[in-house]
């Protein structure tokens, strides 16, 4: 079973590239290796900073907390990826696309219609 530790209420729109560079070097370190490897779990993160679990924690917690990692516990292990905040425009895509689609669905139903 997957659960993730984020509450919809404490989500952020995700690390953009000025979050990004506001950070200190060692945590936008962590965030490129996190990102290179998809998915860290804490044991990886841990030995990646040559630190401890608990301090790895400690140091992995402010960047969850602000929405910058999202993580995910399966079966007892805690993973961690990068959230990155949506694209613009694509929502206005998908209403675009959305718009399409039904627009072809009812010339598609207009054309049974008449044929029947």
């Amino acid at each position: 079973m997957t659960k993730s530790s984020q509450d919809e209420s404490s989500r952020s729109s995700g690390l953009t590239f000025r979050d990004f560079q506001k950070l200190p070097e060692p945590q936008q370190h962590l965030i490129n290796w996190i990102r290179r490897q998809n998915q860290a779990s804490l044991l990886d993160v841990a030995i990646h900073l040559c630190q401890d679990e608990e301090t790895a924690l400690k140091f992995l917690e402010p960047l969850v907390k602000k929405g910058f990692l999202e993580e995910t516990i399966e079966e007892d292990e805690r993973y961690y990826r990068v959230t990155y905040p949506p694209k613009r425009g694509q929502s206005l895509f998908k209403k675009l696309a959305d718009k399409k689609k039904a627009s072809k669905e009812s010339q598609e139903e207009s054309q049974t219609d008449t044929i029947d």
